[in-house]
């Protein structure tokens, strides 16, 4: 796809999130990781606080757009720390 069109889908997968968490997966058809999402998303609201719905819909969002979960980016930028941390050490 070209970039205008991508930007495009992005952008409404973004909005489709803002009214249900997980919509993004499922306009890709993961409707396992999207119906996961859902009710996540149903109980961070009914249970947590507003806060978690937002980690659930960043989640779902960074799942459909670059097939990493959430945890996997914050993990992917602590892992050249850790690789400093064992050079120097040894």
């Amino acid at each position: 796809m070209s970039d205008s069109v991508t930007a495009i889908t992005n952008g409404v997968k973004l909005v489709g999130e803002t009214m249900l968490p997980g919509a993004s997966l499922l306009m890709d058809g993961n409707l396992v990781n999207g119906a996961a999402h859902v009710a996540l998303g149903a109980a961070a609201a009914t249970f947590v606080a507003p806060w978690a719905v937002l980690l659930v819909v960043a989640d779902s969002f960074s799942k459909s757009v670059s097939g990493k979960n959430l945890w996997e980016h914050v993990n992917i930028s602590k892992k050249p720390a850790e690789a400093e941390a064992e050079v120097v050490a040894a």
